[in-house]
């Protein structure tokens, strides 16, 4: 089974945090993952609110709420699911 990069990161456990003390791995993840968990919650009420995707407006809130860009936010997604 191929493991995405979220499932990779949050695998490391406390190693994640050692590494990137280390500078082996860059901070910015860290802000990344808080970032696409923000919006898989987001996505997951959304689901269970209108009974379908939507993940747009997931986006749209998270980057609102993080004050970042959609496309950004767009970007952290698809590297975050990436095999």
């Amino acid at each position: 089974m191929v493991m995405t990069r979220y499932q990779t990161i949050t695998s490391l456990g406390d190693s994640f945090l050692t590494l990137m003390g280390k500078g082996i791995i860059p901070v910015h993840l860290l802000d990344w993952k808080v970032y696409y968990e923000a919006y898989v919650k987001e996505y997951e009420m959304l689901l269970k609110e209108y009974g379908k995707p939507k993940k747009t407006l997931a986006a749209q809130h998270v980057a609102h709420d993080f004050d970042i860009s959609r496309r950004t936010i767009f970007y952290i997604i698809s590297f975050m699911e990436e095999a």
